[in-house]
């Protein structure tokens, strides 16, 4: 049993494989096999390789066709899918308890088998490059890896784009992934599951599927990047003009990040935040907008994000540098600080009803080694007093903001200008 997870059940295979199983009476079972590869761990000649990877698992197997693979999760009335994140992939299954075995050899065959047929892998080239397209053509979407790209060094794996970029794309084939594959082994996995199940059949399971493995090669050691403060502006014949607004944050291990999590609930997160009641309710000026913290292992950024009119782009700025103005200089009220602590708590708990949650929950504490019961969350967010908030706003904020904008440039050139802060 986990020393941190009341009724989680955690082991290390002999080949360094972290296995953790939360049994839930009654519910449905959601089973994660992750491993410690994303985007930051890419070539870079062949950026975008972790998610292009990740497509090709569900082409086929040495043991399944593509089609066989849909046919059976179909079989067992399940859901299945995969996620490639700027620091780790991760693949899973939803079923009924009673399909444990036969998920767990369907996904262990998609990390461990892959084909990588040389036809296949041009003709999801085509694939991919439409997503980039459809990405491309977002201005929401566009505006996002704009921030990211220029924020942080452009040689830095965390600013490219994790569908990567077409003339890498297109130089990728079946040898580069076979290469990487390599990377996929026992030492990187992590695997989780939740719901009506009893560990020691998980671990029979596991065991069966991976115990014979042996570890590979390590990861390139990853290293933090520097930040790069800027205004960029991409001209676009819009209606909207999308704006993503930020500084370089905390990492997914700081302590600070409970108080990180409250300031962006009063700030941007939620309809009873600042910036939602000032820019949309009070004035009108935009249908997005909101602010978010990510967390990476370590670095991070915080940004606002806001679409609006291009004429009242400047006047939006203005309001998201003022608020930020306010929590630095001076303590939010008690009213405010208790609202968003219930928020948060409240949405915590809301969401780990699930399964599907609490899986992934249980792998982003792995991975991240965050480990603690819900008990502990949420007496950590309690926790958190006012002039936590405040000392934390005046840390951040008197860093140099950044400024991405996506939208037509002559109505947008003045904003530069307004991306300073004052702390004090």
């Amino acid at each position: 049993m986990h020393e941190l997870y009341p009724n989680c059940y955690t082991t290390t295979l002999e080949n360094s494989l972290k296995l953790l199983v939360e049994p839930r009476p009654d519910r449905p079972l959601s089973l994660g096999i992750w491993t410690r590869l994303g985007s930051r761990d890419e070539p870079q000649e062949f950026a975008g390789i972790a998610h292009f990877a990740e497509h090709m698992f569900f082409k086929g197997t040495t043991h399944r066709t593509a089609f066989q693979i849909s046919e059976e999760v179909d079989a067992l009335g399940g859901y299945i899918n995969a996620m490639t994140h700027k620091e780790y992939t991760l693949f899973y299954i939803d079923v009924l308890p009673k399909h444990l075995e036969a998920a767990l050899d369907i996904l262990a065959d998609l990390v461990k088998h892959p084909r990588f047929d040389e036809s296949a892998v041009k003709k999801e080239h085509g694939v991919v490059l439409e997503e980039i397209r459809m990405s491309e053509d977002n201005p929401q979407e566009k505006v996002f890896d704009l921030f990211m790209e220029r924020i942080w060094d452009d040689d830095h794996p965390l600013a490219r784009p994790i569908l990567g970029r077409p003339e890498t794309v297109v130089t990728i084939h079946r040898q580069s992934l076979l290469d990487f594959h390599r990377a996929y082994h026992p030492a990187h996995f992590v695997i989780t599951a939740t719901g009506e199940i009893a560990p020691e059949r998980v671990l029979e399971a596991v065991k069966r599927h991976f115990g014979e493995l042996a570890p590979g090669p390590t990861l390139a050691q990853r290293h933090s990047p520097q930040p790069h403060p800027h205004f960029y502006l991409e001209d676009r014949d819009v209606q909207q003009a999308n704006l993503v607004l930020g500084i370089p944050s905390l990492g997914r291990q700081d302590e600070r990040r409970f108080a990180l999590e409250v300031l962006n609930t009063i700030l941007g997160g939620g309809m009873s935040s600042r910036l939602f009641k000032r820019i949309r309710e009070e004035l009108g000026l935009a249908y997005a907008v909101f602010s978010s913290a990510t967390l990476f292992t370590d670095s991070g950024l915080f940004i606002i994000y806001v679409g609006t009119e291009p004429k009242n782009a400047r006047q939006t700025v203005e309001i998201s540098v003022s608020e930020l103005e306010s929590l630095a200089q001076k303590p939010v009220s008690e009213e405010e600080l208790r609202l968003a602590k219930e928020k948060l708590k409240g949405n915590i708990l809301l969401s780990l009803e699930s399964s599907h949650a609490r899986m992934i929950r249980l792998g982003i504490g792995e991975l991240y080694d965050i480990h603690g019961p819900i008990e502990h969350l949420v007496q950590k967010i309690e926790s958190v007093m006012a002039e936590d908030l405040q000392a934390l706003a005046r840390e951040l904020f008197q860093r140099e903001l950044s400024l991405s904008v996506v939208g037509p440039q002559e109505k947008l050139r003045d904003l530069e200008e307004l991306i300073t802060i004052k702390t004090t």
